[in-house]
């Protein structure tokens, strides 16, 4: 395995060094470039050599087993309950400005439902007798163009909707913080 992964690195750093020799061109003055291109080389030369000495000498761990992607499943997994019940502190200037019960999950406002882009042709603009495909931005559901702001979005525990457009810290427990929010915000059933 170790010396198949050694094999094709090698091989892709040989097709780039090919791809930039053979890339060589002349300038409007005459020049040429191949002096620039030969530096470039040398160097992706030594830093390939360079790597497969280290490769050789200390190669990567063969893990059977990714604690990584265990923590973001779990994560996954944890958060997508409509009934979690989670915890928020809304930070600005260094400072909680607000603590919120959050039931369900935090969500960015720019996350959609359907796709950003899609493909569309014009009609008018054509590549080797065929049309050309453009991709342009999609409307929201809503019918407008845009995003939101990069803000997050979140129901409380008594199902109130806070948009918050700065840093914040989300836990799954209440944390003992040593600084009360400066502002605090209250909902009441109307």
């Amino acid at each position: 395995m170790k010396k198949r992964i050694l094999i094709i690195g090698t091989i892709l750093v040989l097709g780039a060094l090919a791809g930039l020799l053979a890339g060589c061109s002349t300038s409007d003055e005459g020049e040429s470039t191949t002096a620039t291109s030969s530096i470039q080389a040398r160097d992706q030369t030594v830093t390939a050599e360079q790597y497969d000495r280290l490769f050789t000498a200390t190669p990567p761990a063969e893990l059977t087993f990714s604690l990584e992607r265990q923590q973001l499943n779990k994560r996954l997994e944890r958060f997508n309950d409509p009934d979690k019940i989670s915890f928020i502190y809304l930070v600005n200037y260094g400072k909680i400005m607000a603590f919120y019960t959050v039931k369900g999950k935090v969500s960015s406002v720019d996350s959609r439902l359907t796709c950003t882009q899609q493909m569309v042709d014009d009609g008018k603009t054509h590549y080797n007798g065929r049309n050309f495909i453009h991709t342009v931005d999609s409307p929201a559901l809503d019918g407008s163009y845009g995003t939101n702001g990069g803000g997050i979005f979140f129901f409380t525990d008594t199902d109130a909707y806070v948009e918050w457009h700065g840093d914040y810290m989300l836990c799954d427990q209440p944390l003992k913080m040593e600084q009360p929010p400066e502002l605090i915000m209250t909902v009441t059933d109307q």
